[in-house]
């Protein structure tokens, strides 16, 4: 079975969601490689930062590496679970699929500023008209109280906006959660991977949000522990992440993933 069917196969009939299995699978995976997984956390964020100051590009690039040291996880996660040794050059693996991986997150930054889009227009909106009623009255806000202020830039309806959006964009993230994934591992397209990984969790989309509100909670405690508790939950989460993946799609039956088989985008 080729993964296009398998992800037919998926999306048709379904497939179990065990969120003990993913967690425990997950803490096992990281706690076997602690030090490594939480060495590289340090030095991907290095390596993000520095790439957000790359002149005119520098938040995309950003963005990207994030993406890319995703898979890195994946991979090094893949390796604990075959019993083989890993090393830091494993969490760069996925800069062997770095074009589709780019142009994932090229999509993905266009649908989340269209996502974005109607907030901004109604925020710019807001502001314009408080502006203009200010220029037109000739109104000196020196004299105005807070309030009056607040009255030039009415703002009807934009805690529902922002709640809209936010729950919008919540959506589209979990959606393409298996995007890169789906891309290093079986050899797709941008778009094919993308929509490989809507179809998988749309099936259970539910059970991905109420996995992503766990792992958004087990984030919250590595922030409350003075921060230095994210180098342990962020790549915990991500080894988490891993394990749904790697027992929805059967990796270890279905991936084509090796430097052979790699097709050139």
């Amino acid at each position: 079975m080729n993964i296009h069917e398998k992800i037919e196969q998926l999306s048709n009939e379904g497939y179990s969601f065990d969120f003990g299995k993913y967690i425990n699978d997950g803490y096992k995976y990281f706690k076997s490689q602690a030090w490594i997984f939480i060495g590289f956390f340090i030095i991907s964020v290095f390596m993000t930062i520095a790439g957000s100051f790359i002149p005119f590009v520098g938040s995309i690039a950003s963005q990207i590496l994030s993406l890319t040291f995703y898979v890195g996880y994946f991979v090094a996660a893949q390796k604990v679970k075959n019993n083989t040794e890993i090393s830091l050059n494993d969490f760069f693996t996925g800069f062997k699929s770095i074009t589709r991986i780019a142009l994932i997150q090229l999509i993905l930054t266009g649908i989340a500023l269209l996502i974005l889009m109607p907030l901004l227009i109604f925020l710019i909106s807001i502001l314009f008209s408080g502006f203009s009623e200010i220029f037109l009255n000739k109104l000196d806000t020196n004299q105005l109280s807070v309030n009056d202020l607040l009255q030039l830039f009415e703002a009807d309806g934009i805690i529902l906006m922002v709640v809209i959006t936010s729950i919008l964009y919540m959506i589209f993230q979990i959606l393409y959660t298996f995007s890169a994934a789906n891309a290093h591992f079986f050899n797709l397209g941008p778009w094919d991977a993308m929509e490989a990984s809507r179809k998988i969790i749309q099936k259970k989309f539910f059970h991905f949000l109420g996995l992503t509100c766990i792992i958004a909670f087990i984030n919250l405690i590595g922030l409350a522990c003075l921060i230095i508790g994210l180098a342990v939950t962020i790549p915990l989460s991500y080894t988490i992440f891993y394990a749904a993946y790697d027992d929805i799609v059967k990796l270890g039956s279905t991936s084509v993933e090796n430097e052979d088989n790699l097709k050139k985008y």
